[in-house]
């Protein structure tokens, strides 16, 4: 039988349940098993949760000491699956309790109440709609990592298990995420013309739909601030005008450099 936690803190023992060897000290490694090549080149613009940007693009890579052959054989038969990664551009080097979560405009919420990456450990979880699978090399969509992110686990997604349709999502219910009208300039319409890539219109759009600014950088928040990122190998501008997300030019083939891209013009 469980007992309170303050009587277990007494007694030397830690998390409220006995026999259990672990402390605040221990440290458990974990090797990544693969690695992520995704359309998302930088945390900005990156989606905030999976699913939101259907149509995005990526390839989970599992390295061959993984047997690759071997171990993913079976999973053709689903349609989805969690992918657990390591978020490496995290940049928190002090645990916080509390932090910002972006629909919240400034008010605080404890981190286990929301999914920040901003987390003690660093892991991410999401969910991604299985395209195809060759050789080492599981193609999906919907998935939410930025190019480079190590994998940790790969797992199937259960509809028996992992679908729960009377769940409550607390705070996030009443704190909806607004949502932006997407136009393209003429410049940014020629450019996309000029480009022909398939798909590359709605992609930009679903990234954008959802507002990646920062609402406490108040650098991001004014109207027709030139701002931009990277998605594949393109350069997307665009800037905020009366509510509306406003694609201003879509620049093709340069090399990415993490930005400069917050310049006020």
């Amino acid at each position: 039988m469980l007992e309170d936690g303050k009587e277990f803190e007494k007694k030397g023992r830690y998390d409220g349940i006995s026999n259990i060897p672990c402390t605040p000290s221990d440290i458990y490694a974990v090797k990544p098993i693969g690695v992520v090549q995704s359309c998302f080149q930088e945390k900005f613009a990156t989606p905030r949760q999976p699913g939101l940007v259907k149509d995005s693009q990526a390839k989970i890579t599992l390295f061959s000491e993984y047997m690759p052959e071997h171990s993913l054989s079976g999973l053709a038969g689903f349609t989805h699956i969690w992918a657990i990664g390591w978020m490496h551009l995290n940049t928190n080097k002090n645990f916080r309790p509390k932090i910002h979560p972006p629909r919240l405009q400034g008010k605080k919420m404890g981190v286990f109440a929301t999914r920040s990456p901003h987390r003690p450990n660093p892991i991410a979880i999401s969910v991604a709609k299985i395209e195809k699978i060759e050789g080492n090399s599981i193609y999906v969509s919907g998935l939410d990592f930025i190019n480079g992110t190590p994998i940790l686990d790969i797992k199937p997604y259960l509809r028996l298990c992992d679908c729960i349709p009377d769940a409550k999502d607390g705070w996030v219910e009443e704190n909806a995420f607004p949502q932006l009208t997407v136009e393209f300039s003429p410049q940014a319409k020629e450019d996309l013309e000029a480009i022909n890539r398939h798909g590359l219109k709605e992609l930009i759009e679903e990234t954008l739909s959802s507002d990646p600014r920062n609402r406490r950088d108040s650098s991001q928040m004014g109207d027709r601030h030139d701002m931009g990122f990277f998605i594949d190998s393109y350069d997307v501008h665009f800037a905020i005008e009366n509510g509306k997300a406003v694609v201003l030019r879509i620049e093709e083939g340069k090399q990415f450099v993490k930005k400069f891209r917050r310049d006020k013009r």
